[in-house]
């Protein structure tokens, strides 16, 4: 999930996909690296939050941290 989007922003994306489905597990991948962002990302529900400046060296690290399951 982005954090900007153009009909609703991620935060709030996060919150009505957390109220429909409780267990969905929604990973954050967004330009900010702002700690405001993380803590709001968070408090909506995120389970997890990746930069895009980092995707390559920890994205399937944050996919496997926020699976229900492991692979």
């Amino acid at each position: 999930m982005d954090m900007s989007m153009p009909v609703m922003d991620g935060i709030e994306a996060v919150r009505e996909i957390r109220a429909s489905e409780g267990g969905a597990c929604v990973l954050m991948v967004t330009g900010s690296n702002s700690r405001a962002d993380v803590d709001r990302a968070r408090q909506a529900g995120a389970s997890g939050y990746v930069t895009k400046d980092r995707i390559a060296a920890e994205l399937i690290e944050a996919i496997v941290k926020v699976a229900p399951y492991s692979f």
